[in-house]
């Protein structure tokens, strides 16, 4: 329950303390129009649904984009405010009009503003978030007492006892989805830890995926855009950002 929290806890620090900011400045003429009460209840709502929109924008434009796009720090997260931009009109246009504001009689100034706004916050929210993994796997790791059976460590965090072969880890939100021989089991974990838990089991090869050294096939290569082929047929993407550990343990 407490890892629970703490992992929410996280992901809310974003858009509530957006949504205060917004709320206390009152851009796009909320200042005028409402007072701060339902200002602030007005961008808690606002900020909170359209958060969500470009998270799964951004997510699923960041695993289609392929690793060699020119600039892709800066494209991954604006080509998912672009995404999430038009259902994100929707949710400010509701919002307009529940709370008296008044509903749109320029939808595209408004979708025009929409997207300015959500261009403006998934920039840096994305490029902050990219960096701090970036240092994160550059930095060199403290040697710890591991268990002599990692796997062990990992399946006490499980329902129940692993079934089947383990192939892979991905990252779902903030769950894991543990992927083995026998089909597939979702828990609450933090990509890290397993990681580290699991040890010399496998490795990290993107933010989204760990993988079994045990369950590789080969590297199949598109372009620029490299995948680890598993022993089951899934394919994995290998992340720009893992490549050079990659390399350096013979896994490219």
């Amino acid at each position: 329950m407490r890892e629970r929290l703490t992992l929410w806890g996280k992901w809310l620090a974003g858009p509530v303390t957006v949504a205060l900011v917004l709320g206390l400045i009152g851009p796009f003429g909320t200042y005028a129009l409402l007072p701060l009460g339902p200002r602030l209840g007005y961008w808690l709502a606002v900020v909170a649904l359209n958060w969500v929109l470009c998270d799964i924008a951004v997510r699923a434009v960041e695993r289609a984009m392929p690793d060699g796009v020119a600039l892709r720090r800066m494209a991954v997260p604006l080509a998912g405010a672009f995404a999430a931009s038009v259902p994100a009109t929707g949710v400010v246009a509701l919002a307009n009009g529940l709370s008296g504001i008044g509903w749109p009689d320029a939808v595209l100034t408004l979708y025009g503003q929409v997207l300015l706004l959500l261009a403006a916050i998934t920039l840096p929210v994305y490029t902050l978030v990219d960096l701090q993994e970036t240092l994160r796997n550059a930095a060199p790791s403290e040697p710890e007492a591991m268990p002599r059976n990692g796997l062990a460590l990992f399946q006490a965090r499980l329902p129940r006892p692993l079934d089947g072969q383990l192939l892979c880890l991905e990252m779902q939100d903030h769950y894991l989805k543990v992927h083995t021989s026998a089909g597939s089991e979702m828990i609450l974990c933090r990509m890290e830890d397993a990681a580290r838990e699991l040890g010399p089991l496998g490795q990290r090869v993107h933010r989204s995926w760990w993988v079994a050294d045990a369950a590789r096939d080969r590297v199949e290569r598109a372009g620029q855009r490299l995948t680890i082929r598993l022993c089951n047929g899934a394919q994995v993407p290998v992340g720009r950002t893992y490549r050079p550990a990659l390399k350096a343990a013979g896994w490219i």
